[in-house]
Protein backbone atom coordinates (compact mmCIF):
# COMPACT_ATOMS: atom_id res chain seq x y z
CA UNK A 1 0.00 0.00 0.00
CA UNK A 2 2.96 2.44 0.79
CA UNK A 3 4.49 1.75 -2.31
CA UNK A 4 1.63 1.98 -4.61
CA UNK A 5 1.34 5.72 -3.16
CA UNK A 6 4.82 6.60 -3.38
CA UNK A 7 4.18 5.58 -7.04
CA UNK A 8 1.19 8.06 -7.47
CA UNK A 9 3.39 11.23 -6.45
CA UNK A 10 4.98 13.66 -8.52
CA UNK A 11 8.72 13.69 -9.21
CA UNK A 12 11.05 16.15 -10.32
CA UNK A 13 14.20 15.99 -11.89
CA UNK A 14 17.49 18.24 -11.75
CA UNK A 15 20.93 16.92 -13.19
CA UNK A 16 24.33 18.73 -13.52
CA UNK A 17 26.74 17.23 -15.44
CA UNK A 18 31.28 17.57 -15.81
CA UNK A 19 31.45 18.64 -12.48
CA UNK A 20 35.11 19.24 -11.72
CA UNK A 21 34.81 17.23 -8.43
CA UNK A 22 35.89 13.82 -7.37
CA UNK A 23 32.65 11.65 -7.19
CA UNK A 24 33.81 10.28 -3.65
CA UNK A 25 33.76 13.67 -2.23
CA UNK A 26 30.38 15.07 -4.05
CA UNK A 27 28.82 11.61 -3.30
CA UNK A 28 29.36 12.87 0.81
CA UNK A 29 27.37 16.07 0.37
CA UNK A 30 24.63 14.13 -1.87
CA UNK A 31 24.10 11.49 1.12
CA UNK A 32 23.94 14.58 3.36
CA UNK A 33 20.65 15.95 2.16
CA UNK A 34 18.60 12.42 0.88
CA UNK A 35 15.55 11.98 2.64
CA UNK A 36 15.45 15.52 3.85
CA UNK A 37 12.40 18.01 3.31
CA UNK A 38 13.69 20.62 0.43
CA UNK A 39 13.57 23.52 3.19
CA UNK A 40 15.66 21.22 5.86
CA UNK A 41 18.29 20.38 2.96
CA UNK A 42 19.10 24.32 2.04
CA UNK A 43 19.43 24.79 5.60
CA UNK A 44 22.01 22.24 6.01
CA UNK A 45 23.73 22.35 2.89
CA UNK A 46 23.88 26.26 3.74
CA UNK A 47 26.24 25.50 6.82
CA UNK A 48 27.98 22.40 5.44
CA UNK A 49 31.15 22.74 5.49
CA UNK A 50 32.18 21.48 1.34
CA UNK A 51 33.84 23.14 -1.43
CA UNK A 52 30.47 21.82 -3.31
CA UNK A 53 27.58 22.49 -1.29
CA UNK A 54 26.41 25.72 -2.60
CA UNK A 55 26.66 23.62 -6.47
CA UNK A 56 24.14 20.92 -4.64
CA UNK A 57 22.06 23.94 -3.24
CA UNK A 58 21.80 25.20 -6.52
CA UNK A 59 20.46 21.98 -7.91
CA UNK A 60 18.04 21.54 -5.33
CA UNK A 61 16.89 25.28 -5.58
CA UNK A 62 16.76 25.15 -9.30
CA UNK A 63 14.70 21.60 -9.36
CA UNK A 64 12.16 23.12 -7.16
CA UNK A 65 11.81 25.60 -9.21
CA UNK A 66 11.03 23.12 -11.66
CA UNK A 67 8.39 21.96 -9.38
CA UNK A 68 6.97 25.38 -8.87
CA UNK A 69 6.43 25.91 -12.79
CA UNK A 70 5.28 23.09 -13.71
CA UNK A 71 2.92 22.51 -11.08
CA UNK A 72 2.85 25.28 -8.42
CA UNK A 73 4.51 22.73 -5.64
CA UNK A 74 6.42 25.09 -3.16
CA UNK A 75 9.72 23.43 -1.65
CA UNK A 76 7.84 23.04 1.88
CA UNK A 77 5.71 20.72 -0.25
CA UNK A 78 8.78 18.89 -1.60
CA UNK A 79 11.35 16.42 -0.23
CA UNK A 80 14.42 15.09 -1.42
CA UNK A 81 13.99 11.52 -2.61
CA UNK A 82 17.50 10.64 -4.06
CA UNK A 83 20.42 12.61 -4.36
CA UNK A 84 23.90 10.54 -5.65
CA UNK A 85 27.14 11.81 -7.81
CA UNK A 86 28.58 9.00 -10.59
CA UNK A 87 31.68 9.06 -12.16
CA UNK A 88 32.42 11.27 -15.50
CA UNK A 89 35.78 11.11 -17.81
CA UNK A 90 38.56 11.19 -16.36
CA UNK A 91 41.81 13.30 -17.72
CA UNK A 92 44.59 11.71 -17.17
CA UNK A 93 48.04 13.92 -16.89
CA UNK A 94 51.78 12.84 -16.83
CA UNK A 95 53.38 13.59 -13.81
CA UNK A 96 56.63 13.75 -13.30
CA UNK A 97 58.79 12.35 -10.43
CA UNK A 98 62.30 12.10 -9.60
CA UNK A 99 64.80 9.90 -11.00
CA UNK A 100 63.06 9.92 -14.34
CA UNK A 101 60.03 8.39 -13.72
CA UNK A 102 56.37 9.20 -14.43
CA UNK A 103 53.04 8.68 -13.36
CA UNK A 104 49.63 9.07 -14.43
CA UNK A 105 47.23 11.71 -12.75
CA UNK A 106 43.95 11.67 -13.00
CA UNK A 107 41.39 14.90 -12.68
CA UNK A 108 38.41 13.19 -11.89
CA UNK A 109 34.54 14.92 -12.95
CA UNK A 110 31.50 13.51 -11.97
CA UNK A 111 28.16 13.54 -12.93
CA UNK A 112 25.12 14.53 -9.71
CA UNK A 113 21.34 13.81 -10.04
CA UNK A 114 18.51 15.11 -8.00
CA UNK A 115 15.14 13.58 -7.37
CA UNK A 116 12.80 15.69 -5.88
CA UNK A 117 9.66 14.19 -4.67
CA UNK A 118 6.27 15.38 -3.35
CA UNK A 119 5.55 14.72 -0.15
CA UNK A 120 2.38 12.42 1.50
CA UNK A 121 1.59 14.16 4.38
CA UNK A 122 -0.80 11.29 5.57
CA UNK A 123 1.94 9.22 5.11
CA UNK A 124 4.42 10.56 6.83
CA UNK A 125 2.46 11.59 9.79
CA UNK A 126 0.96 7.30 9.51
CA UNK A 127 4.33 5.86 9.71
CA UNK A 128 6.08 8.34 11.85
CA UNK A 129 7.41 6.06 15.10
CA UNK A 130 7.33 8.83 17.97
CA UNK A 131 4.45 11.34 19.06
CA UNK A 132 7.29 13.95 18.56
CA UNK A 133 7.75 13.27 14.88
CA UNK A 134 4.31 12.75 14.14
CA UNK A 135 3.76 16.91 15.47
CA UNK A 136 6.57 17.68 13.69
CA UNK A 137 5.59 15.89 9.90
CA UNK A 138 1.89 17.63 11.64
CA UNK A 139 3.96 21.64 12.06
CA UNK A 140 5.45 20.83 8.48
CA UNK A 141 1.96 20.21 6.55
CA UNK A 142 0.17 23.17 8.20
CA UNK A 143 3.38 25.47 6.97
CA UNK A 144 3.55 24.01 3.57
CA UNK A 145 -0.92 24.49 3.53
CA UNK A 146 0.17 27.53 4.09
CA UNK A 147 2.88 28.15 1.66
CA UNK A 148 0.34 26.81 -0.93
CA UNK A 149 -1.76 29.28 -0.05
CA UNK A 150 -0.02 32.64 -0.26
CA UNK A 151 1.40 31.43 -3.39
CA UNK A 152 -2.04 30.86 -4.85
CA UNK A 153 -3.43 33.90 -3.65
CA UNK A 154 -0.07 35.84 -5.01
CA UNK A 155 -0.77 34.17 -8.37
CA UNK A 156 -4.39 35.01 -8.59
CA UNK A 157 -3.57 38.84 -7.63
CA UNK A 158 -0.92 38.63 -11.05
CA UNK A 159 -3.73 37.17 -12.77
CA UNK A 160 -6.00 40.02 -12.28
CA UNK A 161 -3.95 42.56 -12.82
CA UNK A 162 -2.84 41.20 -16.34
CA UNK A 163 -6.41 40.90 -17.20
CA UNK A 164 -6.82 44.85 -16.18
CA UNK A 165 -3.72 45.82 -18.22
CA UNK A 166 -5.29 43.74 -21.17
CA UNK A 167 -8.71 45.38 -20.81
CA UNK A 168 -6.99 48.79 -20.30
CA UNK A 169 -4.83 48.03 -23.82
CA UNK A 170 -8.03 47.36 -25.64
CA UNK A 171 -9.75 50.40 -24.20
CA UNK A 172 -6.93 52.29 -25.78
CA UNK A 173 -6.93 50.56 -29.22
CA UNK A 174 -10.12 51.45 -29.46
CA UNK A 175 -10.14 55.01 -28.16
CA UNK A 176 -7.33 55.33 -31.13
Amino acid sequence: MIKRRIIKLRTYQGKEKEIRHSPWRLQLICRHVAGLPVQEALTQLEFLNKVKAPLVQKVLKRTSNLADIRDGLQPSQLEVAECFATHGKHLKRMKIMGRGRMGVMHHRFCHMRVVLREIDFPLKIYTAKTISEKKRWMEHQLTAKADYEARRADREELQTLERMAALKEKERQAED
